[in-house]
């Protein structure tokens, strides 16, 4: 019996080291037209110190997305903060270029800013833009810990749009059937999709985000 008692502490122990509260985490698939792709994982945590992780191999690579820190490239990365962290871009071709998000876990979410725009890594969240060919860009994404301006939030089956006043609006299900339809956004817009399922486009002012409809919680 003492066997038995020793042996399920034992586990015990060891569950309680492995539950890392992760403040947040995220896996960032960067996927060109062309069909190249690249995966960046983060993480941050009050668990790690400075800015440290694995290193992006570019050998044969068309596309990249990458943490850079200093002169580290880094496909895998970690901290205790990853706000201001800049992220490298690499292009294969001048073509559309997609973001996707999975792996999400945490409490705190992360922001992508491009620009003036910024791009939550929320669970299925995607954002598309275009760049140039054969380049490599270190200066125009960056991590954040908040939102660029006017915000759209998805969150329990309610979209929320503010500061978008006077932009056109479009929600559609993947199969295109409408959701609903504005020309002319108010200043704060507010819209209940409790009575869908599966994943919606939102076309804001010609610019598409996904969602996953009920119950997933989203934030773009």
């Amino acid at each position: 019996m003492k066997k038995i008692f020793l042996m399920l502490l034992g586990v015990a122990a060891t569950c309680s080291v492995m539950a890392v509260d992760y403040t947040a985490k995220a896996k960032v698939t960067l996927q060109s037209e062309s069909g190249y792709s690249c995966n960046l994982m983060l993480s941050e945590s009050a668990e790690y110190g400075a800015l440290a992780g694995s290193a992006m191999n570019f050998e044969d690579r068309k596309v990249a997305l990458y943490v850079v820190n200093g002169s580290e490239k880094l496909q895998i990365a970690r901290a205790a903060s990853l706000e201001g962290v800049q992220l490298g871009l690499m292009t294969d071709a001048s073509t559309s270029y997609t973001l996707t998000v999975s792996a999400v876990e945490g409490s705190e979410t992360l922001y992508i800013w491009d620009g003036e725009k910024s791009f939550a890594l929320t669970e299925g969240s995607v954002y598309n833009f275009t760049a140039a060919a054969n380049a490599t860009d270190e200066a125009r994404l960056v991590l954040k810990k908040s939102p660029a301006g006017p915000s759209l939030c998805f969150n329990y089956n309610v979209l929320e749009i503010n500061g978008h006043e006077g932009e056109s609006l479009v929600v559609k299900d993947l199969a295109g059937a409408e959701k609903a339809k504005e020309s002319s956004l108010p200043a704060n817009y507010v819209l209940d999709l409790s009575a869908e399922s599966g994943r919606l486009v939102v076309t804001l002012n010609g610019v598409d985000y996904q969602i996953d409809a009920n119950p997933t919680v989203t934030k773009l």
